[in-house]
């Protein structure tokens, strides 16, 4: 047998095979072959998306998504209806929802081939806007980034590194199991389903009995009396906040007008009740319906609703990589969670920057731990608070135990300041020459502790001797580093999976003034996070301080 008719023989087996492999083409998928082939403009009419559609049909070989032996396949059609009925982030007046409702309807009717075929391109155009509805969310980053733009113009630093989702959203379209492709684009950390449940917890409440806007009072406390306490119960049942309990001192708070009923007295459980809504709102925990209080209470119910769809859509953009254990600052609420086994093991209060030096939004590895650390004083705050503090008191960096070295190195050459004339370092064109640095000590603004995850930020967490602050209920106090109430503990949560970090001379090297690395060799994830609304562990919605006004600058689509 010769080697050219051997080759022949190949040649028809592998095309045999290629053949083989492909799709058979049955009556529709060879009309839509026809009509994006011969007429796209008139099956696409009135569609959108047209070179995605174009694209998708082509991969799938002209093969059709929701039409099995000439008829509409209800297996397939009902996931997506089914997951779009459930949805209960999406907008039921908006495009998604309203174009499900029209098809639901068509699919069930007798349709030309040609109808069928439009149907088929529509039921895979809205699949196609419910995924990346389910994927990426409404928010508007284009229009966020146009704002902190403006807030860089005005010196203020603001920075929010976004992840976008990646995904094959044709492959995914290809799958026939609806159900379990929208599963698998579903966030699982950051507590998504527990917002969930907070949104569907509040549309619960709005569809049966929203609460009503209070009229303006001074103040209310545990004693008062009238009809406004009276609006003010109702107003916290109608967000769960207040429990009926036994009150067996009620006379001791009774007011000399005693013709009040129990009902219309500002009582203990009303106390409970507004103390509850307080601190699930980041507020001060004091009982006293003031000002502050009664602007939060009369937040909508509505406004509530769109700010937990914002917060929702914000994890959508948060990273999906599975960690067995990571660290969650989430800024307004002022707290670092430490998960393992998606569980939450640790909860430490942290102070935040500023609102004029923001904590930025992103995700790094903890790669080492320094004890006893310089503070290296970045030049931004040397030319903004050290030179014209200098200029007012001559001793300034004395009192605050601050040297001045020829370079960054620790070991480089100290600087007598005595011959520096401040003045000429207050105008940009004129560089400040030197580096101004902290030693470990008591004054040292990183206290005991730091731990380094490099990023361009020069953002870190860390000790400080400024403890007393962390006992406030809003603690945005630092230039975007985030300061740590207890980093022994956190020490301790890395030394507990990295063996090698032996916490005894740990413990010793901390009480001198030594500077020491330690290596973490198992690094820990950190993700700088900006979450205002959540749900806690006991099943109640907590709000938090919008301290940068990101809910503010941060819109979505109403689709």
């Amino acid at each position: 047998m010769s080697k050219l008719f051997m080759k022949q023989i190949f040649i028809i087996l592998l095309t045999t095979l290629v053949l083989s492999a492909l799709p058979t083409e049955n009556n529709t998928t060879k009309a839509l072959k026809s009509a994006f082939q011969k007429n796209p403009k008139k099956i696409l009419k009135n569609i959108p998306q047209k070179k995605f559609l174009k694209m998708l049909y082509r991969q799938n070989h002209y093969q059709p998504l929701w039409i099995k032996e000439g008829q509409f396949n209800p297996k397939q059609y009902s996931q997506l209806f089914q997951q779009i009925e459930q949805d209960i982030t999406l907008n039921q007046e908006g495009i998604i929802y309203k174009n499900y409702q029209t098809l639901s309807k068509l699919v069930d009717e007798n349709l030309t081939q040609e109808q069928k075929l439009h149907t088929e391109i529509k039921l895979s155009s809205l699949y196609y806007n419910f995924l990346i509805h389910a994927i990426y969310g409404e928010i508007e980053w284009k229009n966020f980034s146009h704002k902190l733009s403006a807030l860089k113009r005005k010196k203020i630093n603001a920075t929010w590194i976004k992840n976008q989702p990646k995904f094959n959203i044709i492959k995914i379209m290809q799958s026939t199991d609806i159900n379990q492709s929208i599963s698998s684009v579903t966030p699982t950390n950051f507590g998504y389903k527990k917002l969930l449940l907070a949104l569907k917890k509040l549309q619960t409440i709005k569809k049966k009995s929203p609460w009503k806007k209070l009229p303006a009072f001074k103040r209310l406390a545990l004693g008062d009396g009238g009809d406004m306490v009276l609006k003010l119960r109702a107003r916290l049942q109608a967000s769960g906040d207040y429990i009926e309990c036994n009150e067996t001192n009620i006379s001791a708070i009774m007011p000399k007008d005693n013709n009040l009923s129990n009902k219309a007295l500002f009582s203990i459980c009303l106390d409970n009740a507004v103390k509850n809504f307080q601190s699930r709102h980041g507020l001060q925990v004091d009982g006293i319906v003031g000002k502050g209080t009664q602007k939060v209470l009369n937040v909508s119910i509505d406004e509530k609703i769109e700010k937990i769809l914002l917060n929702i859509d914000r994890i959508k953009w948060l990273p999906r990589e599975k960690q067995k254990r990571y660290l969650v600052v989430n800024i307004p609420e002022f707290m670092l969670h430490y998960i393992e086994d998606a569980k939450e093991k640790q909860k430490l209060r942290v102070i935040v920057g500023q609102p004029k030096h923001p904590t930025p939004i992103f995700s790094q590895n903890i790669s080492y731990i320094v004890l006893n650390p310089y503070w290296k004083v970045p030049e931004g705050i040397v030319r903004r608070e050290v030179i014209p503090a200098m200029i007012k008191n001559h001793s300034y960096l004395k009192q605050h135990g601050l040297e001045v070295h020829r370079t960054w190195s620790e070991k480089s050459a100290k600087i007598n300041t005595s011959s520096l004339f401040w003045e000429d370092y207050l105008y940009p064109e004129n560089k400040f020459p030197y580096r101004i640095m902290q030693p470990p000590g008591p004054k040292n603004a990183l206290g005991k502790i730091k731990f380094k995850f490099p990023n361009r930020f020069s953002v870190y967490i860390h000790d400080t001797p400024t403890r007393h602050l962390f006992r406030r209920t809003v603690r945005a106090f630092s230039h975007g580093c985030v300061r740590l109430s207890k980093p022994t503990k956190l020490l301790e949560t890395i030394a507990n999976f990295n063996t090698d970090i032996n916490l005894t001379k740990a413990n010793k090297i901390l009480k001198g003034k030594r500077k020491t690395f330690l290596k973490v060799n198992k690094q820990l994830r950190v993700y700088l996070v900006y979450l205002t609304a959540g749900m806690n562990s006991q099943g109640q919605i907590e709000f938090r301080n919008d301290i940068y006004n990101y809910d503010k600058y941060q819109k979505r689509r109403l689709r």
